[in-house]
């Protein structure tokens, strides 16, 4: 990939001419007392180090070809007859190399065990009544910003009608990145069974994708979730799940009316996924280098479930965010699309850049097109395809993947190792 700000390989092979031209004259100026002579040499324009991308990938190598045929045929310093102690004074190699990628790469950090050890007791006695359900906690993925401060959140309820954990501990960890967990704090439930762990931007870790664990230490168990840190200006393309990585929306809705989301949570309906989406998720992160939003108006209840459906396919990794407050996911613009739309202009308001949205709803072009995101760089699978604008991709990714391979996008904020 060819990222803005780098020097092309043909710009540092002139850079490496010259710079040779200049040095040997220097050299030789030093010996002769020529002082004059080295002056007018180095009056060549030297070649910036701002210049502009490079050419494509087939390009450049047809230039690394030339690059050797140059340097068969005229290498630097044949000069036998040079004095060694001048030579040993420069490092050539370091003074010519190719400017290295200053951009920070991103690290990933995982951890497969959840933390452990000792539990303690709860603050109320009532929490050993709500505690016999079983556990179905939840925590949001972050995206975090060097530079800023952000709350790592979570959600804490038991049974199947998700009675909240109220006025308990829960400890917050990350990702040591040695199989370990780093403990950040504690945080005390609310009312709704949340906390909201204040991370500031000096103890943001550095540019990566790490594990986050959060323990509820009055029983042990365990939710989870990833955090992203990345530079201002990051780069995004955000997709829609149901309907868009599936083939259908409806069967969720169903769900909500009829059986409040038990065949999903059960495991007897598991969602079929559009020909050509896991794939073109893995161009767009891999790539193409964008980090990924699956944006979904799914309740909290199924975060775990919906991380699983797309690690379970083989879809790209991506921050993974869902509706907070159930009466957001009914199908309106005022509703999952005010939702989604909040959540976007918050992220732009952080710096970050949408260079593309995928959907398939009314709801995903209101929110999308609210946002800013433009209607040629929207694209919407299914019936709706088209509207307001959008560009209409049919009823799979794979014709669309082959166009989205040869655009030209903007050099990401980080690297991928």
């Amino acid at each position: 990939m060819i990222h803005e700000g780098r020097v092309s390989r043909r710009a540092w092979v002139m850079s490496r001419g010259i710079a040779a031209v200049t040095l040997a004259v220097a050299l030789s100026a030093c010996d002769d007392g020529a002082v004059g002579e080295a002056g007018d040499a180095t009056d060549a324009t030297p070649v910036r180090a701002d210049a502009q991308p490079g050419p494509t990938p087939d390009a450049r190598a047809d230039d690394e070809l030339d690059l050797g045929a140059r340097d068969d045929a005229a290498p630097p310093f044949t000069d036998a007859a040079s004095p060694p102690h001048d030579a040993a004074a420069v490092d050539v190699d370091a003074a010519l190399a190719p400017p290295d990628d200053e951009r920070p790469a991103l690290v990933i950090c995982e951890t497969p065990d959840d933390p452990g050890g000792a539990t303690e007791g709860w603050r109320h006695v009532t929490s050993n009544i709500i505690v016999l359900g079983a556990a179905g906690h939840s925590a949001q993925d972050v995206l975090a910003v060097l530079g800023a401060g952000i709350d790592l959140p979570g959600k804490f309820a038991y049974g199947p009608l998700s009675k909240d954990l109220e006025d308990e501990d829960v400890a917050v960890y990350r990702s040591d990145c040695a199989g370990g967990w780093a403990p950040l704090g504690r945080a005390t439930t609310d009312t709704d069974g949340r906390v909201g762990l204040p991370l500031a931007a000096a103890d943001l870790p550095a540019v990566g994708r790490y594990d986050v664990a959060l323990r509820v230490l009055g029983d042990g168990t365990v939710t989870r979730s990833r955090l992203w840190v990345v530079p201002p200006g990051t780069h995004l393309m955000v997709f829609d799940i149901d309907g868009t990585l599936t083939t259908d929306d409806l069967e969720l809705f169903r769900d909500v009316l009829t059986d409040l989301f038990q065949p999903i949570l059960n495991g007897d309906y598991v969602p079929e996924a559009r020909a050509g989406g896991v794939e073109l998720t893995h161009l767009r992160r891999v790539d193409q280098g964008r980090l990924l939003v699956y944006l979904t108006g799914r309740p909290y209840v199924l975060t775990d479930i919906s991380r699983g459906w797309l690690d379970d396919l083989g879809f790209a990794r991506g921050a993974v965010h869902v509706v907070d407050d159930v009466a957001q996911i009914l199908p309106t613009n005022g509703e999952v699309g005010q939702y989604k739309l909040d959540f976007l202009t918050g992220l732009e308001a952080r710096g970050f850049v949408i260079d593309a949205a995928y959907g398939n709803a009314t709801t995903d072009i209101f929110a999308f097109a609210g946002a800013g995101v433009p209607a040629a760089r929207t694209f919407i699978a299914g019936p709706h395809g088209g509207e307001g604008g959008t560009v209409a991709v049919g009823e799979d990714w794979q014709a669309h993947r082959q166009a989205a391979a040869a655009e030209a996008l903007p050099a990401q904020s980080f690297r991928d190792e």
